[in-house]
């Protein structure tokens, strides 16, 4: 990406822009430490950033200068940034505390506040990022299989989280982009409910919503079964959900509203009588991050694009009896929804 690019997506008169998120310096120079700053201008970047980092930012980047810091990193930015000149900032991502320490050392610059310049460019994926999405969702697949083979009556949500989170990091995870949802029974109206000792027993619910992060990438995948054989109210909802999202995945088209493909889905879902059972958006973007832009929901403004890369992840959440919800990762290749994750959903599976 081209500096000049950058900075037409900035408040207009900034001559610096200070990036501290640092999924968007992973994006934009490779460094993928967790502690850095990076400065640009129109003509150069400087990624700050301490002698942990000095030997991985060296490997990893390109495009920009390294420097280690020993002091305040805002003791720096006086030699970089003139004065008399406007700086950029991510508002939504610096701290306040550095914010005022940058001032401090910064008199005589003039500074704006400044969010999604980069953001903006993340939502259109390339074929490469695209790839490490794929292999990501490769690695959900392999570890659903095999934790289904695991789950069995009598073991907690905490064995099952355990088993599985282990099983990820074998199988080519290096990490877990959200805490596992591993709940069972009326746990699982809880659409982000967290595992706890509560025993799985027969006829129960189980919901998985899990993540792979492969290479800085990310995919998101949750499954509902029934550990057992399922009741017709279980097997009826479930229906529901795969029959809602199959449609919003089927609808998805170049041009196409992301507010309407959450309309297809959730008109489904209330001609059902369970509308009001079913409340989060039905997805949201994965890339660097697990969430991002952008968002499938009834508040969306954004319509389908190349290079989208997004979750289709309806759900009925019926308190006190349980929830159910089905979630896939979907690329937007050659102008067609490509479906990159592959779990079996074509009934409710028994365990």
């Amino acid at each position: 990406m081209k500096i000049a690019e950058i900075f037409r997506h900035l408040p207009k008169g900034s001559h610096y822009f200070l990036v501290s998120n640092l999924r968007n310096i992973r994006y934009l120079t490779g460094f993928s430490g967790d502690w850095a700053l990076l400065a640009i201008s129109k003509r150069s970047m400087r990624l700050y950033t301490d002698s942990r980092f000095t030997e991985q930012a060296k490997k990893e980047t390109k495009g920009c200068r390294i420097i280690t810091i020993t002091k305040p990193v805002a003791t720096y930015l006086r030699s970089f940034i003139q004065k008399e000149k406007t700086v950029a900032f991510e508002s939504s991502d610096l701290r306040h505390a550095q914010y005022m320490r940058i001032r401090k050392f910064l008199k005589g610059r003039k500074f704006i506040a400044a969010s999604g310049a980069i953001e903006h460019f993340r939502i259109l994926k390339t074929k490469k990022e695209i790839g490490k999405i794929m292999q990501a969702a490769k690695i959900a697949d392999t570890a659903y299989r095999r934790i289904c083979r695991f789950i069995k009556a009598g073991l907690s949500e905490l064995d099952v989280a355990a088993e599985l989170e282990y099983i990820l990091r074998k199988t080519g995870s290096s990490g877990h982009p959200f805490p596992t949802i591993a709940i069972t029974s009326a746990n699982t109206s809880l659409p982000h409910g967290q595992p706890g000792m509560r025993k799985i027993r027969r006829g129960d619910l189980f919901l998985v919503d899990f993540g792979v992060t492969y290479q800085g990438y990310c995919s998101d995948i949750t499954r509902t079964v029934v550990i057992g054989k399922p009741t017709k109210k279980q097997r009826d909802i479930y229906d529901t959900v795969l029959r809602a999202q199959l449609a919003a995945i089927a609808s998805i088209g170049l041009n196409k509203s992301l507010k309407d493909v959450d309309k297809t889905a959730r008109d489904i879902i209330t001609e059902a009588g369970y509308g009001k059972n079913f409340g989060h958006g039905l997805g949201h973007g994965i890339g660097l991050e697990v969430h991002e832009s952008p968002g499938v929901s009834f508040r969306s403004k954004d319509t389908v694009t190349e290079g989208m890369v997004f979750t289709i992840e309806p759900g009925i959440y019926i308190p006190r009896w349980g929830g159910i919800r089905i979630e896939d990762d979907v690329a937007i290749v050659n102008g067609k929804a490509k479906v990159l994750t592959k779990s079996p959903k074509s009934h409710l599976k028994i365990l």
